[in-house]
Protein backbone atom coordinates (compact mmCIF):
# COMPACT_ATOMS: atom_id res chain seq x y z
CA UNK A 1 0.00 0.00 0.00
CA UNK A 2 2.84 2.33 0.90
CA UNK A 3 4.61 1.49 -2.35
CA UNK A 4 1.47 2.33 -4.41
CA UNK A 5 1.01 5.66 -2.64
CA UNK A 6 4.68 6.58 -3.22
CA UNK A 7 4.37 5.74 -6.91
CA UNK A 8 1.31 8.00 -7.30
CA UNK A 9 3.04 10.90 -5.55
CA UNK A 10 6.09 10.64 -7.80
CA UNK A 11 3.91 10.58 -10.93
CA UNK A 12 1.96 13.63 -9.78
CA UNK A 13 5.17 15.57 -9.03
CA UNK A 14 6.57 14.78 -12.48
CA UNK A 15 3.35 15.98 -14.17
CA UNK A 16 3.40 19.29 -12.23
CA UNK A 17 7.09 19.85 -13.06
CA UNK A 18 6.45 19.17 -16.76
CA UNK A 19 3.56 21.70 -16.82
CA UNK A 20 5.71 24.36 -15.14
CA UNK A 21 8.53 23.75 -17.60
CA UNK A 22 6.14 24.07 -20.57
CA UNK A 23 4.83 27.34 -19.14
CA UNK A 24 8.32 28.72 -18.71
CA UNK A 25 9.38 27.77 -22.22
CA UNK A 26 6.18 29.04 -23.90
CA UNK A 27 7.26 32.76 -24.35
CA UNK A 28 10.58 31.67 -25.88
CA UNK A 29 8.86 29.52 -28.49
CA UNK A 30 6.44 32.31 -29.45
CA UNK A 31 8.87 35.27 -29.29
CA UNK A 32 9.15 37.30 -32.57
CA UNK A 33 12.41 37.46 -34.51
CA UNK A 34 14.20 40.80 -33.97
CA UNK A 35 14.49 42.75 -37.22
CA UNK A 36 17.43 44.88 -38.37
CA UNK A 37 17.40 48.68 -37.87
CA UNK A 38 16.72 49.15 -41.58
CA UNK A 39 13.70 46.82 -41.42
CA UNK A 40 12.37 48.58 -38.34
CA UNK A 41 12.63 51.96 -40.07
CA UNK A 42 10.88 50.68 -43.19
CA UNK A 43 11.38 51.52 -46.86
CA UNK A 44 8.95 54.41 -47.05
CA UNK A 45 11.35 56.73 -45.27
CA UNK A 46 8.99 57.47 -42.38
CA UNK A 47 10.11 56.42 -38.91
CA UNK A 48 8.44 53.48 -37.16
CA UNK A 49 9.12 54.79 -33.65
CA UNK A 50 7.75 51.70 -31.87
CA UNK A 51 9.97 49.33 -33.86
CA UNK A 52 13.01 51.61 -33.66
CA UNK A 53 12.60 51.88 -29.89
CA UNK A 54 13.19 48.12 -29.50
CA UNK A 55 16.47 48.50 -31.39
CA UNK A 56 17.69 51.82 -29.94
CA UNK A 57 15.72 52.51 -26.79
CA UNK A 58 17.90 55.55 -26.03
CA UNK A 59 17.46 58.62 -28.26
CA UNK A 60 20.76 60.49 -28.54
CA UNK A 61 19.19 63.72 -29.82
CA UNK A 62 16.25 65.01 -31.84
CA UNK A 63 15.90 66.97 -35.06
CA UNK A 64 13.94 70.10 -34.14
CA UNK A 65 12.06 72.48 -36.43
CA UNK A 66 14.67 75.21 -35.81
CA UNK A 67 17.56 72.88 -36.70
CA UNK A 68 15.79 71.72 -39.87
CA UNK A 69 14.90 75.26 -40.94
CA UNK A 70 18.47 76.50 -40.42
CA UNK A 71 19.97 73.64 -42.46
CA UNK A 72 17.48 74.05 -45.32
CA UNK A 73 18.20 77.78 -45.47
CA UNK A 74 21.94 77.10 -45.68
CA UNK A 75 21.68 74.46 -48.40
CA UNK A 76 19.19 76.39 -50.57
CA UNK A 77 21.27 79.57 -50.34
CA UNK A 78 24.39 77.70 -51.49
CA UNK A 79 22.63 75.71 -54.24
CA UNK A 80 20.98 78.73 -55.88
CA UNK A 81 23.83 81.18 -55.12
CA UNK A 82 21.47 83.58 -53.35
CA UNK A 83 22.50 87.04 -52.20
CA UNK A 84 21.01 88.32 -48.98
CA UNK A 85 19.26 86.67 -46.05
CA UNK A 86 16.96 83.73 -46.86
CA UNK A 87 14.30 83.13 -44.22
CA UNK A 88 12.08 80.06 -44.34
CA UNK A 89 8.82 79.23 -42.56
CA UNK A 90 7.62 75.62 -42.33
CA UNK A 91 4.00 75.46 -43.51
CA UNK A 92 3.33 72.15 -41.76
CA UNK A 93 3.85 71.31 -38.09
CA UNK A 94 7.19 69.60 -37.50
CA UNK A 95 7.42 67.28 -34.54
CA UNK A 96 10.96 66.63 -33.27
CA UNK A 97 12.32 63.43 -34.82
CA UNK A 98 14.37 61.06 -32.60
CA UNK A 99 17.89 60.45 -33.92
CA UNK A 100 20.04 57.43 -33.03
CA UNK A 101 23.32 59.38 -33.21
CA UNK A 102 24.81 62.79 -32.47
CA UNK A 103 25.27 63.43 -36.20
CA UNK A 104 22.44 64.47 -38.51
CA UNK A 105 22.90 64.52 -42.29
CA UNK A 106 20.09 66.33 -44.11
CA UNK A 107 20.22 65.95 -47.91
CA UNK A 108 17.90 67.75 -50.31
CA UNK A 109 16.76 65.27 -52.96
CA UNK A 110 14.32 67.50 -54.89
CA UNK A 111 14.82 71.24 -55.39
CA UNK A 112 12.08 73.68 -56.52
CA UNK A 113 12.05 73.67 -60.33
CA UNK A 114 11.31 77.41 -60.53
CA UNK A 115 13.97 78.38 -58.01
CA UNK A 116 13.27 80.21 -54.77
CA UNK A 117 9.82 81.82 -54.79
CA UNK A 118 7.49 82.96 -52.02
CA UNK A 119 6.06 79.43 -51.71
CA UNK A 120 7.63 76.16 -52.80
CA UNK A 121 8.15 72.54 -51.76
CA UNK A 122 11.34 70.56 -51.09
CA UNK A 123 12.04 66.87 -50.53
CA UNK A 124 14.84 65.81 -48.19
CA UNK A 125 16.15 62.75 -46.40
CA UNK A 126 17.73 62.41 -42.97
CA UNK A 127 20.52 59.99 -41.99
CA UNK A 128 21.98 59.62 -38.48
CA UNK A 129 24.56 57.15 -37.21
CA UNK A 130 24.53 55.54 -40.64
CA UNK A 131 20.81 54.81 -40.39
CA UNK A 132 18.20 56.18 -42.82
CA UNK A 133 15.84 57.93 -40.43
CA UNK A 134 13.31 59.00 -43.05
CA UNK A 135 12.39 61.10 -46.09
CA UNK A 136 9.95 64.00 -46.12
CA UNK A 137 8.30 66.41 -48.54
CA UNK A 138 7.69 69.78 -46.92
CA UNK A 139 5.98 72.99 -48.13
CA UNK A 140 7.81 76.21 -47.27
CA UNK A 141 7.22 79.96 -47.32
CA UNK A 142 10.28 82.06 -48.15
CA UNK A 143 11.52 85.62 -47.80
CA UNK A 144 14.78 86.83 -49.33
CA UNK A 145 15.97 90.08 -47.74
CA UNK A 146 18.47 92.06 -49.83
CA UNK A 147 19.88 95.58 -49.63
CA UNK A 148 18.76 97.53 -52.72
CA UNK A 149 18.70 101.13 -53.90
CA UNK A 150 15.50 103.05 -53.13
CA UNK A 151 14.58 106.49 -54.49
CA UNK A 152 14.65 109.40 -52.01
CA UNK A 153 12.25 111.51 -54.06
CA UNK A 154 10.55 111.25 -57.41
CA UNK A 155 12.88 110.39 -60.29
CA UNK A 156 11.94 111.59 -63.76
CA UNK A 157 12.54 109.94 -67.10
CA UNK A 158 15.97 110.79 -68.48
CA UNK A 159 17.32 111.80 -65.06
CA UNK A 160 20.76 110.47 -64.16
CA UNK A 161 21.07 108.32 -61.07
CA UNK A 162 23.64 109.03 -58.38
CA UNK A 163 24.12 108.28 -54.72
CA UNK A 164 22.62 111.59 -53.60
CA UNK A 165 19.19 110.67 -55.03
CA UNK A 166 19.07 107.19 -53.46
CA UNK A 167 19.02 105.34 -50.14
CA UNK A 168 19.91 101.72 -49.49
CA UNK A 169 17.22 99.63 -47.82
CA UNK A 170 16.55 95.95 -47.11
CA UNK A 171 13.46 94.52 -48.77
CA UNK A 172 11.96 91.10 -49.43
CA UNK A 173 12.77 90.74 -53.13
CA UNK A 174 10.48 87.70 -53.48
CA UNK A 175 7.38 89.72 -52.62
CA UNK A 176 7.33 91.37 -56.05
CA UNK A 177 9.44 89.32 -58.49
CA UNK A 178 11.65 91.87 -60.27
CA UNK A 179 15.37 92.34 -60.77
CA UNK A 180 16.31 95.05 -58.30
CA UNK A 181 19.45 97.17 -58.30
CA UNK A 182 21.43 95.91 -55.31
CA UNK A 183 23.40 98.43 -53.28
CA UNK A 184 26.73 96.87 -54.31
CA UNK A 185 26.11 98.13 -57.88
CA UNK A 186 27.28 101.65 -58.81
CA UNK A 187 24.11 103.59 -59.75
CA UNK A 188 26.08 106.34 -61.51
CA UNK A 189 26.15 104.38 -64.78
CA UNK A 190 22.34 104.44 -65.17
CA UNK A 191 19.68 106.86 -66.33
CA UNK A 192 15.97 106.65 -65.49
CA UNK A 193 13.94 105.06 -68.30
CA UNK A 194 10.54 105.82 -66.74
CA UNK A 195 9.31 107.85 -63.77
CA UNK A 196 9.95 106.31 -60.34
CA UNK A 197 7.88 107.27 -57.26
CA UNK A 198 9.52 108.35 -53.98
CA UNK A 199 10.57 105.49 -51.71
CA UNK A 200 10.28 102.96 -54.51
CA UNK A 201 12.90 100.20 -54.89
CA UNK A 202 14.86 100.67 -58.11
CA UNK A 203 14.33 97.82 -60.58
CA UNK A 204 16.65 97.34 -63.54
CA UNK A 205 13.60 97.50 -65.78
CA UNK A 206 13.25 101.16 -64.72
CA UNK A 207 16.72 102.04 -65.97
CA UNK A 208 18.92 102.27 -69.03
CA UNK A 209 22.69 102.26 -69.01
CA UNK A 210 23.98 105.79 -69.40
CA UNK A 211 25.55 106.38 -72.85
CA UNK A 212 29.21 107.33 -72.80
CA UNK A 213 29.22 107.98 -76.54
CA UNK A 214 26.33 109.76 -78.25
CA UNK A 215 25.14 109.80 -81.83
CA UNK A 216 27.14 112.38 -83.76
CA UNK A 217 30.28 112.12 -81.63
CA UNK A 218 33.58 111.82 -83.48
CA UNK A 219 35.89 109.42 -81.64
CA UNK A 220 39.10 107.48 -82.10
CA UNK A 221 38.89 104.00 -83.60
CA UNK A 222 41.53 101.43 -82.67
CA UNK A 223 41.91 98.54 -85.10
CA UNK A 224 44.33 95.76 -84.15
CA UNK A 225 45.47 92.91 -86.36
CA UNK A 226 48.40 90.89 -85.12
CA UNK A 227 51.18 93.34 -84.21
CA UNK A 228 49.66 96.09 -86.33
CA UNK A 229 47.67 98.91 -84.67
CA UNK A 230 45.66 101.26 -86.88
CA UNK A 231 44.04 104.45 -85.59
CA UNK A 232 41.55 106.66 -87.33
CA UNK A 233 38.59 108.93 -86.67
CA UNK A 234 34.97 107.80 -87.09
CA UNK A 235 31.46 109.14 -86.53
CA UNK A 236 29.12 107.45 -84.01
CA UNK A 237 25.76 106.65 -85.62
CA UNK A 238 24.03 105.75 -82.31
CA UNK A 239 24.28 106.13 -78.55
CA UNK A 240 26.11 103.49 -76.56
CA UNK A 241 27.07 102.57 -73.00
CA UNK A 242 30.38 101.13 -71.83
CA UNK A 243 31.38 97.91 -73.70
CA UNK A 244 28.38 98.17 -76.02
CA UNK A 245 28.67 97.58 -79.77
CA UNK A 246 27.56 100.57 -81.84
CA UNK A 247 27.56 101.47 -85.53
CA UNK A 248 30.30 103.80 -86.70
CA UNK A 249 31.12 105.49 -90.06
CA UNK A 250 34.61 105.98 -91.45
CA UNK A 251 35.06 109.72 -92.15
CA UNK A 252 37.23 109.09 -95.21
CA UNK A 253 35.49 106.16 -96.93
CA UNK A 254 31.97 106.57 -95.46
CA UNK A 255 32.06 102.82 -94.82
CA UNK A 256 29.96 101.69 -91.83
CA UNK A 257 31.17 99.14 -89.27
CA UNK A 258 30.55 97.95 -85.71
CA UNK A 259 32.88 98.85 -82.85
CA UNK A 260 32.98 98.25 -79.13
CA UNK A 261 33.04 101.24 -76.79
CA UNK A 262 36.16 101.44 -74.60
CA UNK A 263 35.47 104.86 -73.06
CA UNK A 264 33.87 108.16 -73.99
CA UNK A 265 36.59 108.94 -76.56
CA UNK A 266 37.58 105.57 -77.98
CA UNK A 267 36.15 102.46 -79.65
CA UNK A 268 37.76 99.23 -80.85
CA UNK A 269 37.23 97.25 -84.02
CA UNK A 270 37.52 93.45 -83.79
CA UNK A 271 38.67 91.58 -86.92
Amino acid sequence: MKHLLLTLLLALSASVARAQLDHILEPIADAPVTSSPEQALGNSGSVDIAAAATLAPKTVRTLSADDLQSELQKQLTAYFGLKGDLRLTLLEQWRPVPLPGKDCDITLTDYPADGITSNFTVTFKVVSAGIAVGEWQLPLRAQLWQSVWVSQGRLERGQSLDHTTLNDQKIDVLRVPQTYLSDDVNPDVYDVAQGIAPGHPIAKEDLIERPVIHRGDVVDVVATEGLLDIRMKALALEDGAMNALIKMRNLDSNKEFDAQILNENEVRVHF
